[in-house]
């Protein structure tokens, strides 16, 4: 008998866990950007793709059409917000690291 109960027992939890990972795949997928196969999709990659650092206080800066933006050796940098758009203005050479 003890058996039995112990089997279905463990049948309960596998299956209460199973269920518990489908319906947070279920939710996941409706609101953290992934499709059904658990893959992003195009909305999410685009914002993922947009997202560049700003290079005074290093924030991630995703939303690239309505941040204040600035071009400085033929390159378009983007800010958090304007003060730092104005911090860089005052001396741009030293927020950027020059690739060598």
């Amino acid at each position: 008998m003890n058996s039995i109960l112990r089997t279905l027992f463990v049948f309960a939890f596998f299956a209460f866990l199973s269920s518990a990972c489908v319906s947070k795949n279920l939710l996941a997928s409706s609101c953290c950007g992934t499709d059904k196969d658990g893959g992003q999709t195009a909305q999410a990659k685009e914002q993922k793709a947009e997202s560049v650092k700003d290079p005074v206080c290093n924030m991630d800066v995703s939303d690239t059409k309505k941040a204040p933006s600035e071009e400085y050796k033929g390159k378009v940098y983007y800010f958090c917000s304007e003060h730092c758009k104005k911090s860089f203005k005052k001396d741009p050479a030293s927020y950027i690291k020059e690739k060598q």
